[in-house]
């Protein structure tokens, strides 16, 4: 049943006040607040509709009301105010990344902590994935006598880089090395490097073959560790600011989940993104443990590869505010990133 004008003017009203006490809302709160032009006793009753068709659930130990799920999803869906950042706010944003960008994972890394200290809640970057991650360039330098440095560089920016041992080479044998390396392995995504490293190991016997053997094995290794280093997270123990979750041993089994990264990537895996930012609220998350939170998340793209950024909090979450930031953040790294 689709609400009317008075219905929705309460459901927000009492929304917006929980997200800011964190306390039941009562009607003679709601009069004097908001001044919808009727009386409490015309509000109580409107709140117990709203209760009657869902929106809203009593605590038994008040006799104020709280949103349910459903009426998070109203408000996010229909009622709720998109806001701005202020231009002082995205420029304090922005300035924490000019000094310290270094590489791909230094700025994920700062992200996330400015996402997290901007929004209370806890914050993360699900770096692109492995399979869609393609190679870009590979160098093989001169690096001192029997010993030579390889930088593997991908599409997303992230330059990986080992010393390996080589025979004693020439230039003009280091650069047909290097044709050799660029014609067979670049443009190659990760889920393929493998099969396509060892197809040029079998191909090449000549005395590269140790050298490529070595190149093998670290691609090989990059492929492996790519599913756990490109998740980043921050404010874990912002959750445990929250009012909600006090009772430490209510999320320590979360806690738990979060710190080894499972949970992370268990969301972003189960969930349908049907828009961007994408809001999901309690009992909409696939995931059990998340089921008393509510996800806040975006993508981001660098060339054909994606990543996720968000932030998981209670859904008793500030969503305007929450979307506005993760909006903001991800149209940072796409700016940067892609430049």
């Amino acid at each position: 049943m689709a609400l009317d004008a008075r219905k929705a003017q309460i459901l927000k009203a009492i929304v917006e006040d929980y997200v800011k006490t964190g306390l039941p809302v009562g009607s003679r709160a709601v009069a004097r607040k908001h001044r919808l032009g009727v009386s409490p006793a015309t509000i109580r009753n409107e709140m117990a509709d709203l209760e009657e068709m869902g929106y809203l659930d009593k605590p038994h130990t008040s006799s104020g009301r709280v949103p349910s799920d459903r009426g998070y999803r109203v408000y996010v869906d229909e009622l709720m105010t998109d806001v701005r950042l202020s231009r002082e706010e995205s420029a304090m944003i922005e300035s924490l990344f000019r000094s310290k960008i270094r590489d791909v994972v230094s700025f994920l890394k700062e992200t996330v902590r400015a996402l997290s200290e901007a929004t209370d809640y806890l914050a993360f970057v699900l770096g692109p994935e492995c399979e869609t991650t393609t190679i870009k360039a590979i160098y093989l330098l001169p690096a001192s006598v029997g010993r030579a440095l390889l930088v593997i560089v991908s599409d997303v920016g992230v330059v990986e880089n080992c010393l390996i041992d080589v025979p004693p080479m020439s230039r003009e044998e280091m650069e047909y090395v290097n044709n050799m390396l660029r014609s067979h392995l670049c443009n190659v995504s990760l889920d393929q490097i493998h099969s396509k490293a060892q197809a040029l190991l079998k191909r090449e016997t000549s005395r590269y073959s140790r050298v490529i053997a070595q190149i093998t094995e670290f691609l090989t290794s990059i492929t492996e560790d790519s599913e756990t280093e490109r998740l980043f997270m921050g404010g874990t123990a912002n959750l445990l600011n929250q009012p909600e979750f006090k009772d430490v041993n209510r999320v320590q089994d979360l806690l738990e989940a979060i710190e080894n990264g499972s949970l992370i990537r268990n969301i972003m895996i189960t969930q349908t993104q049907t828009t961007d930012p994408a809001i999901t609220i309690g009992e909409e998350n696939q995931v059990d443990k998340v089921k008393e939170f509510s996800i806040v998340y975006g993508t981001f793209r660098l060339g054909q590869s994606a990543g996720r950024i968000g932030v998981l909090g209670p859904k008793r979450m500030n969503y305007p505010r929450a979307v506005a930031l993760v909006r903001f953040c991800e149209q940072l790294i796409n700016k940067h990133l892609t430049r």
